[in-house]
């Protein structure tokens, strides 16, 4: 997702958990506005139809598209100049959560030189949602799920810095 606002106290570089990642300049402050996602706003229908009509453009668009509410989905405008959102990569323990809907915040204090993450549990309540996790942390979960943000541990860890729709389907549960 290309931001429509990246904080100028963040680079992009090379990172040990996917090809790019984005890193802290400066002193970051808890709560500090990281980024803020521009796009288009498609509906989940759309998406089913992308995959159908684009397999190949669906296929990398697919990666981009951040849930911002129960069938709706932020789109990129150009999957081709992506950048910012985009080098922002999974953790299982992060120190960037949500806020809203779209709003990349820092959930502590990070030091110069450290990579940006953020936990796809924050926005992502898909069910077919599966991959392997590559963050290597100590206690990493392996996978990254669909099904990760009703852990009840993960609730409570990441209070406050769920998305929206996620925050609205924990207190349904």
């Amino acid at each position: 997702m290309s931001p429509s606002y990246l904080s100028p106290k963040v680079k992009i570089r090379s990172s040990p958990i996917h090809k790019k990642g984005l890193f802290a300049k400066e002193l970051i402050k808890k709560d500090e506005i990281i980024s803020i996602p521009e796009g288009y706003i498609i509906r989940e229908r759309q998406v089913k139809n992308y995959s159908k009509n684009a397999k190949k453009y669906f296929k990398v668009l697919k990666s981009y598209l951040v849930k911002i509410a129960p069938g709706f989905y932020l789109a990129p405008f150009d999957v081709e100049k992506l950048k910012g959102d985009d080098y922002l990569n999974h953790s299982c323990n992060p120190n960037v959560g949500v806020k809203g809907s779209i709003l990349f915040v820092a959930m502590c204090d990070i030091r110069k030189d450290e990579e940006l993450t953020y936990d796809y549990a924050m926005t992502d309540n898909d069910p077919g949602v599966y991959f392997k996790c590559l963050c290597q942390e100590k206690k990493c979960r392996q996978f990254v799920t669909g099904e990760d943000w009703k852990k009840p541990v993960l609730q409570k860890k990441y209070k406050g810095y769920f998305a929206w729709h996620i925050q609205e389907a924990i207190n349904k549960l």
